[in-house]
């Protein structure tokens, strides 16, 4: 029962409904009967199921005939069960599996729903999410306001049930940029091999797994194509996580094609086993989260922004600093580019902040080529220091500490990928994103600056020209780390 009200105006609508359906499947107009079509309809099958007492009480309670009410609906599904399969699948698609909505069990609900059951395994995983994991399913909870809405449209609009969002939680945490053991990348934890089976590119400079657009499209296809090999979201799960392969095998070796089953003969590995367990345990506390103690969480607000294109190979702090933002909040509305930087030689779309397409195109055009790319990737070889690869790139330990999270040193690995800034290099000569305090950005008077969010101090000596050293001199600095609200010092 889906708590709709019934009128009366809807009665009579899916009455007429009823006789249309009835009198296309029993009654066809002298010639438009196929040739090609089975003689007689095949059996009706028994209803799906008949006016729920719900129902029945709200239409007594509107005043419509409850008899007439049940026989409507008695109408509709002996009316449709009684077409063609095309015929039916259409039916659906126009008035949905349930049009009068008094259905306890409509006829294709397995189809948008998943079951969410309640068994040992289950509890089990309730209990690790609510109470040992509790603040890091809190993390998962407020991390997927950026993308709920976003992921249940797409789900909605592939009529696919809505809480597959949940499988991206327990994969990732609703995390772009999560990567596992197993070398599966993204929210939606694809494998290199099954991205490009669904049109996903991946490679060194673009990594579409990442892209929790392109990735959410991806993951509808596949699971949609899972549901119609096997049937039953259980097994669809299951193979999404272990392959379809080891699900067959586990159907051959138990003769059936229940989850819980496959789970209890243990013909799955344990990670699948409890896989199904984890997405209804994921689900069920989501859907009631102050039953579970999470009514406190704050979800993250959903991601907004527009779309440029940037012709060629750029940083991404040149394209935070023509956008007026930080680095930060480009790397979050476009995690497909790992390396932080555009691919060469090709046109691509860049997501920015709502109202920032104008601005960025202005800045953007003002920064000549040759300075839109401001580091060079290094890969450390036997017997490296960062002291000889500074000088190798002419610039400095600091300037690459400062760039590589502040690296140790002492701990460098032979393969080892450092971002090698290069030396001079001005990129963010268009406008800045960090505020100045002082006697303005340019100039040679004093200026002094207040650190953003997403801000390095590498960053600030790029925007203002100013080695980082001098920097760390000029504000009494150990080290390169700094904090949104500090106030750096760039001239004296």
């Amino acid at each position: 029962m889906r708590g709709r009200p019934i009128e009366a105006r809807r009665l009579a609508t899916t009455c007429l409904l009823v006789s249309l359906v009835w009198g296309c499947a029993s009654h066809p107009e002298p010639g438009t009967v196929d040739v090609n079509l089975a003689p007689a309809p095949p059996e009706a099958p028994a209803p799906a199921s008949l006016a729920s007492d719900e129902a029945l009480a709200e239409a007594e309670a509107e005043g419509v005939d409850e008899a007439r009410l049940e026989e409507a609906q008695h109408e509709v599904e002996v009316a449709v069960d009684s077409l063609d399969e095309v015929s039916r699948e259409e039916f659906y698609l126009l008035f949905g599996t349930d049009p009068l909505g008094l259905s306890t069990n409509p006829a294709n609900a397995a189809r948008y729903e998943i079951p969410l059951e309640t068994n040992e395994a289950v509890e089990r995983w309730i209990e690790f999410f609510s109470v040992k994991s509790r603040d890091r399913f809190a993390t998962y909870l407020a991390r997927a306001g950026r993308y709920e809405e976003m992921i249940r449209s797409r789900l909605r609009e592939a009529e696919l049930p809505e809480d597959l969002l949940y499988l991206a939680m327990i994969e990732s945490g609703m995390n772009p940029n999560a990567y596992s053991r197993a070398h599966a990348v993204g929210m939606w934890q694809f494998i290199r091999g099954t991205g490009r089976l669904y049109d996903l590119e991946i490679n060194y400079w673009v990594d579409d797994r990442r892209d929790p657009y392109k990735a959410t499209d991806a993951a509808i296809a596949h699971l949609g194509d899972l549901y119609e090999e096997f049937g039953s979201w259980y097994l669809a799960a299951a193979a999404y996580n272990a392959g379809a392969g080891r699900v067959n095998r586990g159907i051959r070796r138990t003769g059936s094609t229940d989850f819980w089953d496959l789970a209890d003969a243990r013909v799955l590995r344990r990670e699948t086993r409890n896989y199904v367990p984890k997405l209804i345990a994921a689900a069920t506390i989501a859907k009631n989260r102050e039953q579970y103690g999470f009514d406190d969480v704050v979800p993250h607000e959903p991601l907004e922004f527009e779309t440029v294109t940037v012709p060629d190979a750029t940083s991404f702090d040149v394209l935070a600093a023509a956008a007026g933002v930080s680095e930060d909040e480009i790397r979050l509305l476009n995690p497909q580019f790992p390396r932080r930087v555009t691919p060469p030689g090709r046109e691509v779309e860049l997501r920015v902040p709502v109202g920032k397409t104008e601005i960025f195109a202005a800045n953007y055009a003002a920064v000549p080529p040759s300075e839109r790319v401001t580091w060079s990737e290094h890969r450390v070889q036997r017997g490296e220091t960062l002291g000889h690869i500074a000088q190798m790139y002419g610039t400095s330990v600091t300037a690459i500490r400062a760039a590589n999270n502040n690296v140790n040193p002492r701990r460098l690995q032979i393969g080892q990928r450092l971002i090698i800034p290069r030396a001079g290099a001005s990129p963010t000569r268009v406008a800045s994103a960090a505020p100045a305090t002082g006697s303005g950005a340019s100039g040679s008077g004093p200026l002094t600056v207040t650190v953003q969010r997403g801000d390095t101090l590498w960053a600030i000596s790029r925007r203002y020209n100013v080695p980082t050293s001098r920097l760390m001199q000029l504000n009494g600095l150990d080290s390169s780390v700094i904090h949104p609200g500090d106030r750096i010092t760039v001239r004296r």
